[in-house]
């Protein structure tokens, strides 16, 4: 008898489909689901838009972005409205349409990621075309210091949120990145591991201030004896 109960107990586990939306299955769905269908062609329509329109590295990180929501994203999102009661079916059309509304929002950030974000060459010296017009009082730019460069991009203008990226050579090289927002030409970043690790950026003219918080965490973050802080002047 216990015998007989563990294999239907193993036929019933093998006749559990698995959560995940299978190719047959969405197959099956676009052929006999209009409404499904109509949700993945919309999705189609903006995914070849954003083809034509994209620089080749950008789609083609749209596209990895988009195979992970294949094989995990679509599921989780469709999980969660099952949960909320709704049919396996609408789960999987309401994914789509989610879909379809996020995707070009992630391609934007996507393509300004590779477009703004100013990389240095092998001497440390940083693409300035971005910034040829920038103003003493604007704090985009590239700046610098002895042994150290700066990036500042305004990512949103109307919220004055900013990325920036600090590079020092000296003991070794080093790269700190965070993203904050402006208020009265000062700057705050955070380090998003440790939360006692924060540099405070005052902006004057041509210049920026960098000052380290206090924290014993900063040898975690940047390795020992390494500094941030300093003035570093637009290039």
């Amino acid at each position: 008898m216990k015998r007989s109960f563990i294999a239907l107990a193993l036929l019933l586990m093998l006749c559990v489909p698995a959560f995940g939306l299978t190719d047959a299955e969405y197959r099956r769905l676009k052929r006999t689901n209009p409404d499904f269908k109509r949700a993945d062609d919309e999705l189609a329509q903006t995914w070849n838009s954003l083809k034509k329109s994209l620089p080749p590295k950008s789609f083609e990180e749209l596209q990895k972005n988009q195979r992970e929501w294949i094989r995990k994203g679509r599921d989780e999102v469709a999980r969660k409205y099952i949960r909320e009661g709704h049919s396996r079916a609408d789960a999987y059309i309401f994914a789509t349409v989610d879909r379809t509304e996020d995707l070009p929002d992630i391609a934007d950030r996507i393509n300004e990621k590779n477009t703004n974000v100013s990389k240095p060459d092998d001497k440390g010296e940083i693409e300035e075309n971005r910034f040829k017009n920038t103003e003493p009082g604007d704090p985009e730019g590239n700046y610098s210091r002895k042994g150290g460069f700066m990036t500042v991009i305004i990512t949103d203008k109307s919220s004055m949120e900013a990325a920036v990226t600090i590079s020092v050579s000296s003991p070794k090289e080093v790269t700190w990145s965070s993203e904050s927002w402006f208020d009265d030409d000062i700057l705050v970043l955070y380090d998003k591991n440790y939360s006692d690790c924060n540099l405070t950026l005052t902006f004057k003219g041509n210049t920026v201030t960098v000052e380290q918080s206090e924290s014993e965490s900063w040898k975690k973050v940047l390795g020992e004896g390494v500094t941030l802080s300093g003035t570093y002047t637009r290039k």
